[in-house]
C-alpha cells in the first residue's frame, strides 16, 4: 500500500514541518494525479471512479482518465448527476469519455450521504481516500489516501459493485 496525497501549494506550512522532519526522508508520498493515472494505466476490463462532487477542473480530470485508460468499461458513480450540466464542457466531455453513468443519490439525497471516493481499476487496484473531483482538491487541498492493490482491492470491489447493481444508470 502507498500513502497518496495532494499537498497544498507552496508556500505551505505543512511542506516545511515535513522538510523538517528527518523521516520523510525515507517515506514516499505519491500525489494524487498520479496514482489516479496508474490505476487508469492498469484498468482492462473495467475503470470505475466512485465520487460524490465535481467540478470543472474535476470533469476535465476525470474526462482524461477515462480517455487514457484502455479499459472496455469506464464508470462514473456520482452522487448527483445534475453537477455535470453545471461542468458545461467539460462535463459534456466527462460524460462522452465514460460507457456508463450511476447516480448514486437518485434524485433522493435524503436517505443515504454517499461521500465515498474510490478509483477501482478492475478488481487488481484501488484508491480509497478523500479526493473529490474539484480544482481544489486536485491542487489546493491536502487530501489523503491508500493506493491498495493485492488481495484488499476484493472488498472495495464487491462494494463498488453492490453500488453498480443498485443504481440504475444516468439518463442525460
Amino acid at each position: 500500500a502507498r500513502l497518496v496525497v495532494t499537498m497544498p501549494p507552496a508556500p505551505s506550512r505543512l511542506a516545511d514541518a515535513l522538510a523538517a522532519d528527518v523521516a520523510c526522508d525515507y517515506v514516499t508520498l505519491t500525489p494524487t494525479t498520479d496514482a489516479f493515472r496508474h490505476l487508469a494505466s492498469l484498468a482492462r476490463q473495467r475503470f470505475t471512479v466512485m465520487i460524490p462532487y465535481v467540478d470543472r477542473v474535476g470533469a476535465d480530470w476525470a474526462a482524461e482518465l477515462f480517455e487514457t485508460t484502455e479499459a472496455v468499461e469506464r464508470v462514473l458513480v456520482i452522487r448527483d448527476a445534475s453537477q455535470l450540466a453545471g461542468c458545461a464542457e467539460a462535463g459534456r466531455r466527462l460524460e462522452r469519455a465514460t460507457t456508463r453513468i450511476i447516480d448514486y443519490g437518485g434524485g433522493d439525497l435524503s436517505q443515504e450521504t454517499f461521500h465515498a471516493k474510490i478509483v477501482l481499476a478492475d478488481g487488481v487496484a484501488a484508491y480509497v481516500g478523500s479526493a473529490n473531483l474539484l480544482r481544489r482538491s486536485k491542487a489546493a487541498n491536502l487530501e489523503c489516501g491508500m493506493l491498495i492493490e493485492g488481495p484488499a482491492v476484493h472488498a472495495v470491489k464487491v462494494l463498488v459493485d453492490a453500488v453498480a447493481n443498485m443504481a440504475g444508470p444516468v439518463s442525460l
